[in-house]
Order: C-alpha cells, then sequence, then structure tokens
C-alpha cells in the first residue's frame, strides 16, 4: 500500500512548471519570449517577487484575477489603468509563452503514472502560479486532469494559504485528504504545508528537503512510493 491510501488522501494536487516537465525547458523558452521586452521582464519578475514576499502565508488582501491584476498594476504602471497592463502582460508573455509551449516535452512516465492514479479512483488537480493555458493538452495529459486552475484567479501568489484553500473548496476534501506535488520548497512544499496538506517535491539534489514528507527524483519513482 502506498503513502496516498495510508494516509487517506483523495485528491493528488499538482504545480506544473517545473513539476510535469524539466524546469530548464521553461527557463529557455522564458527568455526567448522575453528577450525583446527584457527592462518589463525584469520588472515584472521583481514585482512578483514583492507580492508574494509581502502576502507570505496569509490571505492577502485581493480575491479575484481582476484585484489581482490592479495591484500587480499600481506596483509596475502606478499611473495607467488596469487594462493596460492585463494588454501589456498578455502580449509579452501570455501569447507568445502558449506559442512556444507547444514544444516542452514532459518527464519520462508522467502520464503513465498519473493514469493509473486516475485509474485507482485518486482526484487528480493542477494549481499553478502561472496561467494553465493549454499546458496540460501540450504535455499530453489534459485528460486525466479534472481540475485546473492558476493561483492568480484566486487573488494570490502561492505559498498563500488562499489558493489552496479555494483548491480543497471546489474539490470537496478536507487538507488532510489532499497530496501537493511541486519542484519548489518554499511555495509548493511550505505553501502547501501551512495549508495543512500532505506534501511532495520533485527534486534531483542531493539535498535532503525535511519538510516534504515524500521526496522523488522520477515519475517512476512518485507512482511507487504514493500510489
Amino acid at each position: 500500500m502506498g503513502y496516498a491510501r495510508e494516509h487517506g488522501i483523495k485528491a493528488l494536487c499538482f504545480d506544473i512548471d517545473g513539476t510535469f516537465y524539466p524546469k530548464r525547458q521553461m527557463m529557455v523558452r522564458l527568455a526567448l519570449s522575453s528577450v525583446f521586452h527584457l527592462p518589463f521582464a525584469l520588472k515584472y519578475n521583481a514585482m512578483r517577487q514583492r507580492l508574494r514576499e509581502e502576502t507570505g502565508f496569509s490571505e492577502g488582501d485581493t480575491e479575484d484575477f481582476l484585484s489581482f491584476c490592479e495591484k500587480e498594476c499600481a506596483i509596475l504602471y502606478p499611473d495607467k489603468d488596469v487594462q493596460y497592463f492585463i494588454d501589456k502582460e498578455e502580449r509579452v508573455f501570455r501569447r507568445p509563452w502558449e506559442r512556444l509551449f507547444s514544444s516542452i516535452k514532459p518527464y519520462p512516465g508522467l502520464r503513465e503514472t498519473l493514469e493509473k492514479a486516475r485509474d485507482e479512483g485518486f482526484i487528480l488537480a493542477a494549481l499553478s502560479d502561472f496561467p494553465v493555458a493549454n499546458k496540460l493538452a501540450a504535455l499530453g495529459i489534459d485528460d486525466l486532469i479534472s481540475y485546473r486552475a492558476s493561483t492568480e484567479e484566486y487573488g494570490a501568489l502561492k505559498p498563500s494559504v488562499r489558493p489552496f484553500r479555494m483548491m480543497l473548496s471546489e474539490l470537496g476534501v478536507k487538507p488532510e485528504e489532499a497530496l501537493y506535488t511541486g519542484d519548489s520548497c518554499s511555495k509548493d512544499v511550505d505553501g502547501a504545508r501551512n495549508a495543512g496538506m500532505h506534501t511532495a517535491l520533485i527534486s534531483h539534489s542531493v539535498r535532503v528537503y525535511n519538510n516534504a514528507d515524500i521526496i522523488f527524483s522520477s515519475w517512476e519513482e512518485f507512482g511507487k512510493v504514493v500510489l
């Protein structure tokens, strides 16, 4: 019996970027998509980190996508309206990223492991700080994930408790009935743990991160340990 059955877990929840596919693929494509807008890209990343640090594990003070965008806009473009920021973000990042993502390759064994989890009756969910868009389809797992959302839709970035809490509410499961898997110790593991969830970290590092309930380096290993 795997970890999930032993602990009464009903939902297996996942980060996407760096968890379903190697993060280096994302970094190369992000560099390509932002090379002609480098000043904006640097300011954008700094702004997101500031918001993450200000909110921390708390609920935050924004509750939906529009209010979150208004807060982003207030930092980057205090003299502009929110639609200006939304349009620029869409033009610089979101549309180019969707085009580039079509060539992303998932980790080996990802689909086989998720198929097994689905067939064993687990709810499969994806929660990412970035828009989900066509990512799951490009990775060949769109049909396996029954719930998908971006934390932006809930007005806060990980590790805020808000997106985790909203996801659990929509899934209809208690925190202790869910396992959240990601590649970031601070955002995924600490965030989900703070929300009361079980946690798993995908890592190829020799260092052990003790706050994660499970550490694995391949999806084949995940299947053996969790399912």
